[in-house]
Formats: C-alpha cells, structure tokens, sequence
C-alpha cells in the first residue's frame, strides 16, 4: 500500500505544486474551490493540509510513487503466476507418472469430467521394466496395453453401446441372483 510521505504541508510545498501544475487557475477547478481561494492561500501561506496531499498525487512526485508502486505489483505478479505455473507443472507429472502406475480397474472411467472421449495412453514395456515386475503384473499390464488398443480403435458410438449393452448384461445378471436363477 502506497501512501504520501508524511512531510507533504507547508507554504512552500503548496505553491511549488502550484507552479508544477501551471498555475492557479487549473489547481483551483481541481480542488474544486475558486481561484480567489487559492491565490488567497498562496498570499497568506496557509493552505490546507488535505489541499497540499490532493495535488501531490497530480504531481511528478506523487505519479512517480504509483508508478513504482505499480511496477513492483506487476513484478511480484509474474512472481507469483511464474511459481504457480511451476506447481501446477510438477503436479501436472505427478498425476501423468500416475496414471502410467494405473492397471486398470472394473469402473474405470473413460470420460473426463467434460464427457470426453479420453485417448488411452499405451506405454510400452521396456526392458528395465520387464525385469522389475512379477509375471502376474505383466500379464496385467499387456492385457491392459491391449484393451486399451482396443478401445482406441472404437468409435464414441461404438464406445457407448458397448459400454449400455455391459451395462444391461449387468442388470440381468443381478436380477437373476436376486431370483435364485443361475
């Protein structure tokens, strides 16, 4: 927050902001007073306080202190955006190192938040990898390599009826048990 230096008062100020703001004529319609007034204070040398302080913002002085002000806002701003863009980058790979952990699971979704139709991402087992997982794992994770080849090769339509016609099994399914049929 930015404020006037506290010494800003006296005949001498006043008329030197006066002079810097050609004349009496032009401070007196922005003070909102008459001309009679201002030239009466710089006889008398007794202007107002709360004068002196309006026109020093309408001075060099005054613009060149919300000038600085301004840009030192500005640069801890970019500051600002610039370590945010950092974060939201080392989340962005933390989330992407994630979602390549993922084997998949019987309710993975397959639309983002907006409905999407999400591109699977396909990582190829490397060797250093190989040797890393059980043969379970990697059993799983070429079984999930080849669903989602799959399901990339579908259609959003196909996708979906695909996706109602599994649902619907699902239903029947559950209706049976609950009837006692097999």
């Amino acid at each position: 927050m930015i404020s006037a230096p506290k010494d800003i008062y006296g005949p001498n100020v006043f008329k030197q902001f006066v002079h810097e703001l050609a004349g009496p004529v032009r401070v007196a319609k922005f003070l909102d007073v008459s001309e009679r007034t201002v030239r009466r204070w710089l006889a008398e040398g007794s202007a107002p306080k709360m004068a002196c302080l309006a026109l020093y913002w309408e001075t060099q002085y005054g613009r060149s202190l919300i000038d600085a002000d301004h840009q030192t806002e500005v640069a801890l701003l970019r500051g600002r955006v610039r370590i945010l863009d950092e974060q939201f980058q080392r989340a962005k790979d933390v989330v992407t190192g994630l979602k390549r952990l993922n084997f998949g699971t019987a309710n993975e979704p397959y639309f983002d938040a907006r409905g999407e139709f999400l591109d699977p991402v396909i990582a190829p087992i490397s060797p250093t990898e190989t040797s890393t997982l059980s043969a379970k794992d990697q059993v799983r994770k070429k079984a999930m390599q080849l669903r989602e080849k799959k399901l990339a090769q579908l259609s959003h339509e196909d996708y979906t009826a695909k996706v109602l016609q599994k649902a619907r099994r699902r239903e029947t399914m559950n209706k049976r048990r609950a009837n006692g049929e097999r």
